[in-house]
């Protein structure tokens, strides 16, 4: 079979990481890359390779591409991903979708009457833990699931950040609890905000509904040890997730009904014991690129729709306006 002819639009952290990944499958053939920053950015490796180097996405129209990574600043995502999806090449677009709602419902129009894929990043979908978290769920391991609550937390923020905290590391969460509850997230409350001097949000609290689940996201860059956990209480147990280790940890639980002085009521009596879960460990972004592969040729389902990653930047969104207008009133109260 054929490789895939691909080309990368973005050499920042994430383009460099998808170029470094791509060019070790023997899926895809990397033809040619696209920065604005191209004349800058040390490109040797690449060129002695036969890739070709531009400073517009538009050159790559002329490749002959069957896909396309965007690793670009947010601001770029929709016409960067439109030009291409127009042509019918097949995209790769890094989280998140869009700087706003508006524009996001702008490119899923789009994706839905092109002939091409839209698959967006979200690369935590691609954490064998999830995966293992997820077969314990739908299994029915946990019994129901009640809540979610996650922990992405450090180390450093970006120097030039092209959004706030929650939509730039709390969006991995806000996604995750939306593919374990099958629910798109609804945002009660949230609160946060920045450090002196910068104008995005650096920490935040969200709270969220995804039916009958109750979520809370905490994220920050301030904390100075990396921290990406999620746990999951159900009426069957409670399960503890590391992301960066993929490890998995068990900890099941039994309800036993306890005779009170007045009423009838169920506690749970014991200590559970700690039970490691086997999770056959792997890169998430060479499993998305793989299942990008997969994709392209027509062999699978996207793992993740557009709408879904529409569905987790509204909730980023509205948890951001929140943040805001609480700090906006705590702003009027203290100089009133």
């Amino acid at each position: 079979m054929k490789p895939i002819r691909v080309g990368v639009v973005g050499l920042g952290v994430m383009g460099r990481q998808h170029l470094r990944v791509l060019r070790g499958l023997v899926e895809f053939d990397v033809v040619a890359i696209a920065d604005p920053r191209i004349a800058e950015l040390d490109t040797t490796v690449e060129r002695a390779a036969g890739i070709w180097a531009h400073s517009e996405p538009e050159d790559l129209l002329n490749h002959d591409l069957d896909a396309v990574v965007i690793a670009s600043p947010t601001s770029a995502h929709v016409p960067q991903a439109k030009l291409f999806l127009h042509e019918g090449i097949h995209v790769l677009l890094e989280k998140p979708i869009a700087p706003d709602v508006a524009s996001a419902q702008e490119l899923v129009d789009v994706a839905r009457k092109s002939s091409a894929h839209l698959l967006i990043g979200h690369v935590e979908r691609f954490n064998p833990a999830i995966d293992a978290l997820r077969a314990l769920i739908t299994g029915g391991d946990l019994g129901r699931v009640l809540s979610v609550s996650a922990r992405r937390v450090g180390v450093a923020r970006p120097a030039l950040p092209a959004t706030n905290v929650i939509a730039d590391l709390g969006i991995h969460d806000i996604d995750i609890i939306q593919l374990l509850t099958g629910s798109e997230p609804v945002v009660l409350g949230a609160t946060g905000g920045s450090l002196p001097g910068n104008h995005q949000e650096d920490f935040a609290f969200v709270l969220l509904s995804y039916a009958d689940v109750a979520a809370a996201v905490e994220t920050n860059w301030i904390t100075p040890l990396k921290s990406r956990r999620l746990s999951v209480t159900g009426t069957g147990g409670f399960v503890d997730v590391d992301y960066v280790r993929q490890e998995v940890t068990v900890y099941e639980g039994r309800i036993d009904p306890v005779e009170g002085p007045t009423s009838h009521f169920s506690a749970v009596w014991q200590t559970a014991q700690a039970r490691p879960l086997w999770v056959l460990q792997g890169e998430p972004l060479m499993r998305e690129l793989l299942h990008f592969a997969t994709c392209v040729r027509g062999q699978g389902e996207l793992a993740i729709s557009p709408d879904e990653a529409l569905a987790a930047l509204a909730a980023c969104q509205h948890a951001t306006h929140l943040v805001r207008e609480s700090q906006s009133r705590l702003v009027a109260t203290s100089n009133g």
